[in-house]
């Protein structure tokens, strides 16, 4: 099985953007033109660009602590692998957990910010002793993909089970 979440990585970095187009566009308008020269609302105009800035670090806050990421799960051949990077901004860097899938120990969900974000922990089991994985947030995966991860991999514990 083959799970992929580049159709939600793409639509989440596209409303960052267009988050980012709108923000510059707004306080733009209201500094360049005389559209909010005398205010409104009874606000004046720096008071609403404040506004329209503390909503746009809202929310990009929101997104940072959901801690987003692109995952790619597979369980086809004899490997588990999971390559995932975060969509936080100025983060590039690419990982991935490769490995047989008779060394899959245990996976364990975590749910942290009450519940607001969740990772997986994955164990493997090696020559040395059981290795623990850094969390992997799969916040941005959907519930089916999530179900379906899990199942997959509490699938294969399973079978190393029986056949072990």
């Amino acid at each position: 099985m083959v799970i992929n979440n580049q159709k939600q990585a793409v639509a989440l970095k596209i409303q960052k953007t267009i988050a980012l187009l709108i923000l510059v566009i707004a306080v733009g308008l209201i500094y360049f033109t005389n559209i909010l020269a005398h205010g409104a609302f009874g606000f004046d105009m720096d008071q609403i660009a404040g506004f329209i800035v503390g909503m746009f670090i809202l929310f990009f806050l929101y997104h940072i602590l959901r801690d987003h990421n692109y995952i790619y799960y597979s369980d086809m051949g004899n490997k588990i692998i999971l390559r995932y990077f975060s969509l936080r901004p100025l983060t590039d860097k690419k990982k991935s957990i490769e490995f047989n899938k008779k060394e899959l120990h245990k996976y364990e969900l975590k749910r942290s910010l009450l519940g607001f974000r969740q990772s997986i922990i994955i164990y493997r089991q090696t020559s040395r002793g059981v290795a623990k994985y850094p969390p992997v947030s799969i916040t941005a995966l959907s519930r089916q993909d999530k179900e379906k991860l899990t199942a997959s991999l509490q699938k294969l514990i399973l079978a190393g089970q029986v056949g072990g």
